[in-house]
């Protein structure tokens, strides 16, 4: 009878001093990586030529591919059309369950998921035992490269059943070697102070909860609590990340959960070019804009089992070099910028609702314990904004004469940040609804 240890299912140790994960692929000369990209790109083509993934083919035969060695360099992807979300629902309404663009059967997967649907009808995801792995090796370096180490208590409060952000990272955490303190969203008063009450008894020692923290502490303020003093949580800041541009860090559940992450020591996300093609396009053109600019995120997995070929996210994305990493970490760096579809036009001004939440949150008498407001989502950028916010709750109860000081407070704010004229209601706290999973700002009415 074969043995089977910690190894079926775990990495290999590595000394904890170690700098990087797979220092191997990580610290690997860039040139001999865009060879590895290459090679990989030929077997995803000669894979989709002589498979079943119909969509996928259609584009190559439309972009006259007829043998992986039409791409001469890994610039000639580029020669393959890119493929949107929408093109996916309809594979898969018209080819049902899974859609004409699907590399493996169902009986050779072992998980099936769907992305949360925000944006549109949710799509599915079927993984592999070596897609698994290759998102758990790529999570990996991202923990490892952030200190963390196998044996800690990692917490957070990921979705679970068909949304596969929370089976992923707990299976990644675990595959990490670290405990996975898996807590549920906090939907409600209840479930939170359960998570709570949690981490009271074990404290954790990275927390991933930032979707949700504004609702956690919320409501151990209610129980007289402090998440830093009560539950060990590091310090909750509203800061940013280096140059105040979010790191590159996923494309997502159904195409790349771990396309890449920060570091302590650099700006950016440090991107897993091994396993994916990731490119910043000009919409207009469809070429790559130049580095340090910004354009569509468009990823090509690579080396899975079921992959995306070309597939435009609609979402922006800013590519730079290496950067001068002293942990000696040489692929480039990734910026993202939103979801198109988020971005926001009031009085000829375009924004991100983060951008407004910036200017809101420093009226410090809005913040406390958390920052509570909407924005209603402006119909034509001719539109007023109008913002509506709850009262701190160190406040109390306030008459109209303290409202409208802070209305006009909020609306200097908006006005200093983003030259915007805003309309702002100032809210009774708990006026507005609460959400277990990533806040809800933007509201119709």
């Amino acid at each position: 009878m074969p043995s089977y240890g910690a190894e079926v299912i775990g990495p290999p140790s590595r000394p904890p001093d170690q700098l990087l994960w797979d220092p191997e692929v990580q610290a690997m000369d860039p040139e001999r990586r865009r060879e590895l990209q290459l090679a990989r790109l030929r077997e995803l083509v000669a894979k989709t030529l002589d498979g079943d993934a119909a969509l996928f083919r259609r584009k190559l035969e439309q972009a006259g591919i007829e043998s992986p060695e039409d791409l001469a360099s890994l610039e000639d992807i580029n020669k393959i059309p890119v493929t949107r979300k929408q093109e996916l629902r309809d594979s898969e309404q018209e080819h049902p369950p899974l859609g004409d663009y699907r590399y493996t059967p169902l009986s050779d997967c072992v998980r099936v998921g769907q992305s949360t649907g925000t944006t549109g009808t949710p799509t599915l995801t079927i993984l592999t035992r070596h897609d698994l792995w290759l998102e758990y090796e790529s999570a990996a370096r991202n923990w490892w490269r952030n200190g963390w180490r196998p044996g800690q208590v990692v917490t957070h409060c990921h979705p679970a059943y068909m949304y596969g952000g929370g089976p992923m990272l707990g299976g990644s955490i675990e595959y990490f070697g670290a405990l996975n303190m898996w807590v549920a969203p906090p939907d409600t008063d209840e479930i939170a102070e359960q998570g709570i009450r949690t981490w009271q008894r074990i404290h954790p020692d990275v927390q991933m909860v930032a979707l949700s923290q504004h609702r956690f502490q919320e409501v151990a303020a209610k129980l007289g609590l402090d998440l830093v003093e009560d539950c060990g949580f590091p310090s909750f800041s509203m800061g940013g990340f280096g140059r105040g541009l979010l790191p590159l860090m996923t494309a997502g559940f159904e195409c790349y959960a771990y396309l890449g992450g920060p570091d302590r020591t650099c700006d950016g996300a440090h991107l897993h070019e091994d396993w994916a093609v990731i490119q910043a396009l000009d919409p207009a053109t469809g070429a790559d804009v130049p580095a340090g600019q910004w354009g569509n995120l468009v990823v090509t997995t690579l080396d899975r089992d079921n992959g995306l070929l070309r597939y435009d996210l609609e979402e922006a994305a800013m590519i730079e070099g290496p950067a001068d990493c002293p942990q000696g970490e040489t692929s480039n760096m990734g910026y993202w910028g939103g979801r198109f579809k988020d971005l926001l036009s009031s009085q000829g001004v375009h924004f991100q609702v983060a951008d407004l939440e910036r200017a809101v949150a420093s009226v410090r008498e809005l913040t406390t314990p958390t920052l509570e407001f909407v924005v209603v989502n402006p119909q034509g950028s001719s539109d007023p904004l109008v913002v509506r916010a709850e009262v701190g709750t160190d406040l109390g109860s306030v008459d109209d004469a303290r409202r409208a000081e802070l209305a006009a407070k909020v609306r200097a704010a908006i006005d200093e940040a983003l030259q915007i004229d805003a309309a702002v209601e100032i809210l009774d706290r708990e006026t507005l609804p609460r959400s277990g999973y990533k806040l809800k700002r933007l509201v119709d009415a």
